[in-house]
């Protein structure tokens, strides 16, 4: 006991030495005060910047608060700085503070950085989590189907459903899900949809009418195709690619099915190259074959080839105005305005009660700045006046009139596109910029937020935010 004892003191005087080399060393209280104070200034400000790098200083300080990892990522995101962004949601994940939201900004910087499958697996993992808002399953769901997960996005919408089964949105989302699949399992949905939102009425309506009318074709081919190119005129490319892969299924040697498989497929961003060359095989004759071929082509910068392939279409069908637009957006790509002109007035000529060739010479003209008050400007006023319900081409409309100068007529337009369609973001930009063009500041800045708020696709934020910057606003 006697040798014991002193080794014990011994043992106490020395552990606070060994211990100095194990903990780290206490923040410096006037550093991290300081860092705070700035972090806290920055976010009344709202200035992102200067409280992201405070921020940053403060975790030098002080990395084991969760929450505050959290709010770094999220600024780091906000803030084009994806790779960092992830590695601050780890860090938050790591001390047990990342949020429901906090997993769905995760997702999107993985998405970012490019590692869409760690993405997928942790939005099917988020699909199984209890007491979760059906909201937040409703923003998953919509971010496992910009990732082409179908059957991931079905699963957390039908989680979402069991919480919420009135929710109008949930039920359109399903019901669009099970028509390229189940088309019968749709009807209850859409039907419960179009009753909830106006907006989606008039889809509701068609879809369901076309899942009815093809009922008689039982598990048929053609009825998948003809509900895929439906989907597909919705822009709902990812639930149309099911449906034309269900019809691959149902008829390996269709092979217009295959070319609709392959032009969904790069709508999804994928290659399509073995389905575009099946459908060759199987059908090199068909019309819709040589059309989709030809749009396959040009986007791999094949023109003369993409050119060969549209006009056989063009000469398959002479009355299908879209081969002739097809043909002029590929003469455009290769630089020959005037003949590209042509064909579009060709179109034009072929069914001047067709808003779309009408809209295609505006479009054309707008974004080429090619005759624009004695073509464009007239022809966007003819698409709306066959189409006069239509938010896209008062946008239009309301975008070549501010191009030409008439910014008053031009406000007009905007507003009636804004009425109807208050979410979209390419409308909120040229409304943004064209108070920028009148000299209303504080009007444009506020929609142009908006439009950073709303935006789906991360091009048109990118460009709220950068007209923003331009003129000395963070979003």
């Amino acid at each position: 006991m006697r040798i014991l004892k002193p080794f014990l003191i011994g043992l106490l005087i020395l552990l606070p030495m060994g211990t100095a080399f194990v903990l780290p060393l206490a923040p410096h209280p006037i550093e991290l005060t300081s860092a705070r104070q700035q972090v806290f200034s920055a976010g009344q400000k709202m200035d992102e910047m200067d409280e992201l790098t405070a921020l940053e200083t403060e975790l030098s300080f002080a990395p084991w608060q969760g929450s505050e990892w959290q709010r770094l990522g999220r600024l780091r995101l906000n803030n084009g700085k994806p790779l960092g962004a992830v590695e601050a949601f780890d860090k938050a994940a790591s001390l047990d503070a990342l949020t429901t939201e906090g997993q769905l900004w995760l997702t999107d910087a993985l998405i970012t950085t490019g590692d869409a499958e760690r993405a997928k697996s942790l939005l099917r993992e988020f699909s199984l989590a209890e007491n979760v808002d059906p909201f937040v399953f409703l923003q998953a769901a919509m971010t496992q189907r910009s990732l082409n997960d179908t059957y991931g996005a079905l699963a957390t919408l039908l989680k979402a459903y069991a919480i919420d089964p009135l929710n109008g949105e949930i039920n359109y989302q399903i019901g669009l899900q099970f028509s390229a699949v189940e088309p019968d399992k749709a009807l209850s949905f859409l039907d419960r949809a179009g009753g909830l939102l106006p907006n989606r009425q008039a889809a509701c309506e068609a879809l369901t009418q076309l899942i009815n009318e093809t009922e008689k074709l039982g598990e048929n081919s053609t009825r998948y195709k003809m509900i895929g190119q439906l989907l597909s005129t919705m822009n709902e490319w990812d639930v149309a690619q099911r449906a034309f892969a269900k019809a691959t299924e149902l008829d390996a040697s269709d092979g217009v099915a295959w070319a609709l498989l392959a032009e969904a497929a790069q709508q999804n961003g994928e290659s399509g190259e073995q389905y575009i060359t099946k459908a060759q095989k199987l059908a090199p004759d068909a019309e819709l074959v040589n059309g989709l071929s030809g749009l396959y082509y040009r986007r791999q910068g094949k023109n003369e080839l993409s050119i060969e392939f549209l006009q056989k279409a063009a000469d398959a069908n002479p009355k299908a105005v879209v081969w002739e637009i097809e043909i002029a957006n590929t003469l455009d790509v290769m630089g020959d305005r005037a003949a590209a002109l042509t064909h579009f007035q060709k179109a034009v000529e072929i069914n001047p009660q067709n808003y779309i060739s009408w809209r295609a010479l505006a479009v054309f003209s707008l974004t080429r700045s090619y005759e624009l008050e004695t073509i464009g400007l007239p022809a966007a006023r003819m698409a709306l006046q066959l189409n006069m319900s239509s938010p896209a081409l008062m946008d239009l409309l309301g975008t070549t009139l501010m191009k030409v100068g008439k910014l008053d007529e031009a406000l007009i337009y905007f507003k009636q596109a804004d009425a109807i369609d208050p979410h979209q973001t390419a409308i909120l930009i040229h409304l943004g910029q064209l108070y920028l063009a009148q000299g209303e500041k504080e009007k444009a800045i506020e929609v142009l937020r908006q439009a950073v708020d709303y935006a789906r696709d991360s091009r048109l934020r990118e460009m709220a935010i950068s007209i923003l910057q331009e003129n000395n606003v963070e979003n």
